[in-house]
């Protein structure tokens, strides 16, 4: 692990590509919708698309994912290792100005590591009951970043899907890896920029309804306004309404934000003993 001198080129070539991945972000998520809305999956007569969960509907899932959440992944990731002050924090050395920091060290991966092993263990819990891969996602992210949070859950996922959940399709898994371990990546950053900078009591209320606010839109399961959702791709629209009531009306208060909540909290105070938070900034 070496700490160099990051020169001015550096940093305005990574301002640069930071516009440039944004752009790219934005373009891909819009055609990503347009495609969505193009096929209709929800529509009875997008009869094209095969029977609900078949292979093609999967696949286009999967497609809709790289287009919609592989960008994100991208972005936030490159954005986040270029954030030096971030990057001493996460060594436990202060920041100096000027100074260019290790994004990947033996540290980080340790911290992957227990990531994927306590994502991929969380699914002894069956999720619709108590979602506590809920927990583990929420809790990987804030204690360790977006880089371990986002990695644990996507690689986790290869754990959890077969051993606990039943999950054997390549396809079925390759879309909970994109879309799920892309929530993470994002939420890592928002998580680090925007809510530990502020003073505890903040982070422990508005912090965490901006937290909540902002991951339940981009989540797998209560995630509904995004194109490469697979309850909405696998469907049609009965059997999605069904699914909708199921999820918003038991997972939703029972399973969901119990875990969220409690993870969250517990993550955030641990902040301390990690990293300062008024060096956040």
């Amino acid at each position: 692990m070496s700490i160099g001198v990051e020169t001015e080129q550096e940093r305005s070539a990574a301002k640069r590509n930071v516009r440039l991945l944004a752009i790219y972000l934005a373009v891909s998520m819009i055609l990503a919708w347009v495609i969505f809305f193009v096929i209709n999956p929800l529509s009875s007569a997008s009869t094209g698309l095969g029977v609900p969960s078949g292979p093609v509907r999967y696949l286009w899932a999967v497609l809709l994912g790289i287009l919609y959440d592989g960008p994100q992944v991208i972005f936030f990731s490159y954005y986040y290792i270029h954030q030096q002050r971030w990057l001493a924090q996460d060594i436990g050395v202060p920041y100096e100005e000027g100074k260019k920091y290790p994004w990947m060290t033996p540290k980080r991966l340790v911290g992957m590591a227990m990531g994927i092993a306590f994502f991929g263990i969380s699914g002894i819990v069956p999720a619709g009951t108590f979602d506590f891969a809920q927990f583990a996602a929420v809790f990987l992210t804030i204690v360790y970043g977006p880089l371990e949070g986002g990695t644990g859950v996507a690689l986790g996922w290869l754990i959890r899907g077969p051993v606990f959940t039943g999950v054997l399709s390549p396809v079925v898994l390759l879309n909970d890896f994109i879309w799920d371990g892309s929530t993470y990546f994002t939420m890592g950053v928002v998580y680090r920029k925007f809510i530990l900078p502020q003073g505890a009591n903040w982070r422990s209320t508005a912090g965490l309804a901006t937290y909540a606010a902002t991951q339940m839109p981009l989540h797998i399961t209560v995630g509904w306004f995004i194109p490469s959702n697979p309850y909405i791709m696998t469907t049609t629209g009965p059997a999605f309404a069904a699914t909708w009531t199921t999820i918003n009306f038991y997972y939703k208060p029972f399973a969901y934000f119990p875990n969220l909540i409690i993870a969250y909290l517990v993550a955030d105070r641990l902040q301390k003993y990690i990293r300062a938070p008024a060096e956040a900034k």
